[in-house]
């Protein structure tokens, strides 16, 4: 009897994954059609190109990058949040090619967006969709969220992993997210590629005027501590916090060797006030 009912289970979790490939997306978390990703993933990287969505032409250069964005974003909808008011205060900081901007005009269309992007490639995207789609009281800026109203210096890849770092070779504008925070953002997201420890110790005093924040930890094992303290720096602000895995990137997290490049660990830290 034992054996019998194991392999029911066994056989009920293999049926629920087939058939999930085979269920209709909910209303709103629409997907890519086979054909559009077909025709995605047999694209170079780099060309301008585009593909037509929601009445508009979603602009891009790297094809694999919009199918992760997209899926997480539109399908897998990470950023869906749920405001008290029509028309939400945004905060968008790392909007990349504005696929996210695009998300938060259609879930508020009424909402007040602010956007920022630094990257000169991914700006120039993130600009002519927003004109592709004609959003609006959306603003775009071309600066690298930080801890000063100044410059710094810049890694551009004209992609997803453009950064503030030592080794850039470019000096881009900056602006500091603790000011902005002085009045009350409905939603804040933070994805600055591992930026995001001196931005969230810096705004620790204004946090309190954020409701839901969205943040992308990016860091090494060796700083750990940073985690925990921005954590930290969340829940001394009132906030609960639930963390998901954004990408595997350690193969063997007992055998402790030096990274071949990029970040060790990489987490979506959703956080919301509590009594929100």
């Amino acid at each position: 009897m034992y054996t019998l009912m194991a392999s029911r289970s066994v056989f009920s979790i293999a049926a629920e994954g087939i058939l999930k490939k085979f269920r209709k997306p909910s209303a709103t978390g629409e997907r890519l059609s086979f054909w559009t990703e077909k025709y995605l993933k047999h694209l170079p990287q780099g060309p301008l190109k585009s593909i037509p969505w929601r009445g508009g032409q979603l602009w891009f250069t790297k094809s694999w990058e919009l199918m992760h964005s997209f899926d997480e974003i539109v399908t897998g909808e990470i950023y869906r949040f749920k405001a008290d008011t029509d028309t939400p205060r945004i905060l968008d900081c790392g909007a990349n090619i504005g696929l996210s901007v695009l998300y938060f005009a259609q879930l508020y269309p009424q909402a007040r967006i602010t956007a920022f992007e630094p990257d000169e490639h991914n700006f120039g995207l993130l600009k002519r969709n927003m004109q592709s789609y004609d959003v609006q009281n959306v603003e775009i800026l071309q600066k690298a969220i930080w801890i000063h109203n100044d410059s710094i210096t810049f890694e551009s890849t004209g992609g997803q992993g453009s950064k503030i770092g030592e080794g850039g070779s470019i000096t881009v504008a900056s602006a500091r997210l603790a000011d902005l925070l002085q009045e009350p953002a409905d939603f804040l997201k933070i994805d600055i590629e591992g930026a995001e420890f001196s931005v969230i110790k810096d705004c620790a005093p204004v946090l309190r005027n954020v409701k839901h924040l969205f943040l992308e930890y990016h860091g090494a094992i060796s700083q750990s501590h940073e985690l925990t303290e921005m954590l930290e720096i969340l829940h001394q602000n009132g906030f609960d916090y639930y963390i998901r895995e954004a990408a595997d990137n350690v193969k063997y997290p007992f055998i402790r060797s030096r990274s071949a490049g990029g970040f060790e660990q990489q987490l979506n830290i959703f956080a919301v006030r509590r009594g929100e």
